[in-house]
């Protein structure tokens, strides 16, 4: 039996440990699920057979270790600057690892050390990054292969409101980490567009989107995605005159967020002490 360890529980974990323990009988994989929070583990786990809930604080190394010591694939869904230590134990314990999250340089550095003891770390495994990059390759080789050219590469992901569930003014629901959606206004995004190079600072990101048709859908916001940059040569389009990876948003979204970056409540390098005695005005 191969033995599964999901390491964070939390609003990102839920549709992979659905299929991992809807999956389990029939590829004979036993699933452990690890948190911080045990009764939030027990209830994803939801006393399957093939499955178990545990406490586990990620910060304290020998208690990780133990876990990822039994496992044969480690899925580690952590906010994205826990990944390393994790990595590190999968790498001396000869443990194969998963994220969802941008892979960092650190990670890269274990790059050699990943390849000699044959260990499989896939990272950018949730939708963006993820299932967008598995779309665009299949886009990029259906063209090539037909001997297309490619002039232009636009991609637009979003996690977006089903119309059924679309019940707040903000037309937003959070399906993933709420400090981490904060923490988009803070970040800086390049890209190429008409084979100049763009780079959008993290006050004016909001503020400079643009409208995107979607067949069926109508139209959203979109605004840059972080460094497109990267993504030429690990696409195979190197010297593509136009590059850029998008999110999608309701319309009023992005306005509405430039204004929230424009009175610093994005900006967490300074606290705003009583804050519960302050009015929103005053804050």
């Amino acid at each position: 039996m191969n033995n599964i360890l999901i390491i964070g529980a939390g609003r990102s974990a839920t549709a992979l440990i659905n299929y991992t323990l809807n999956k389990a009988k029939e590829n004979n994989w036993f699933v452990t699920v690890a948190d911080a929070d045990p009764a939030l583990a027990e209830r994803k786990v939801n006393n399957h057979p093939n499955g178990r809930a545990t406490w586990l604080d990620a910060l304290k190394d020998n208690d990780r270790r133990e876990l990822i010591g039994r496992a044969d694939v480690v899925v580690s869904l952590l906010p994205a600057h826990l990944h390393f230590e994790v990595a590190q134990d999968c790498v001396k314990l000869k443990k194969h690892l998963i994220t969802a999250s941008y892979v960092s340089q650190e990670m890269q550095k274990l790059g050699d050390k990943v390849r000699n003891h044959e260990l499989i770390f896939m990272g950018e495994l949730g939708l963006d990054p993820g299932i967008d990059h598995m779309s665009a390759m299949q886009r990029i080789e259906a063209i090539k292969a037909k001997g297309g050219k490619i002039t232009a590469f636009r991609s637009y992901a979003g996690g977006v409101v089903a119309p059924e569930s679309d019940d707040n003014p903000w037309h937003y629901k959070f399906t993933w980490n709420p400090r981490n959606v904060v923490r988009a206004g803070t970040g800086t995004a390049q890209f190429f567009e008409n084979g100049k190079f763009k780079y959008v600072p993290y006050h004016r990101l909001f503020r400079e989107h643009w409208m995107v048709n979607i067949q069926d859908m109508g139209e959203w916001e979109a605004y840059a995605n972080r460094d497109s940059m990267l993504y030429r040569e690990v696409y195979g389009l190197n010297g593509i005159p136009n590059i850029v990876r998008g999110t999608l948003r309701h319309k009023g979204f992005c306005d509405a967020w430039a204004a929230l970056i424009k009175i610093g409540l994005t900006d967490s390098s300074f606290p705003i002490f009583d804050s519960a005695k302050l009015s929103y005005h005053e804050l």
